[in-house]
C-alpha cells in the first residue's frame, strides 16, 4: 500500500472512532497557519485538531512517533485557528496512535496530548 493510501486509511479508522465517541468530523486534511492538520472535529463545545499516527510491524509505538518539531507546528496551527475562527474558543489538540500487528489493530486517543 502506498504511502498516501496507508494515511487515508489512517485518517478513515480515526474519523469513525471519533464518530463512535459522539464527535462530528468537520474537516480532513485541513491548512491552518501552512501546517496540515489530519482532522478538525467537534466535540460539544470544544474543536479538536487530531493528528493521526499509524504504524505496522515496527518496534516504535504509534503513539511515540511524533516528533518535537511536529508538536511544535501543531501548536502554531491551533494558536492560529484561536486568532482567526472567534467561534473556536475551546481548541484541543489530540494524537490518535494506531498499531497494526498481523492479528490486532490498537487504537489509543491521547487527548489533549500536545501542551498548550
Amino acid at each position: 500500500m502506498e504511502r498516501r493510501q496507508w494515511g487515508a486509511l489512517g485518517e478513515e479508522i480515526a474519523a469513525r472512532f471519533l464518530e463512535l465517541q459522539g464527535c462530528t468530523v468537520l474537516q480532513r486534511n485541513v491548512r491552518h497557519a501552512d501546517v496540515e492538520i489530519d482532522l478538525v472535529a467537534r466535540q460539544g463545545p470544544c474543536i479538536l485538531l487530531v493528528e493521526v499516527k499509524m504504524r505496522s510491524g515496527t518496534l516504535v509505538p504509534a503513539r511515540s512517533s511524533l516528533g518535537q518539531r511536529q508538536e511544535q507546528r501543531l501548536l502554531r496551527a491551533a494558536r492560529a485557528m484561536l486568532q482567526r475562527y472567534a467561534w473556536a474558543a475551546h481548541v484541543r489538540l489530540d494524537v490518535i496512535a494506531i498499531d497494526i500487528e498481523p492479528a490486532s489493530l490498537r487504537l489509543e486517543h491521547l487527548r489533549g496530548a500536545l501542551p498548550r
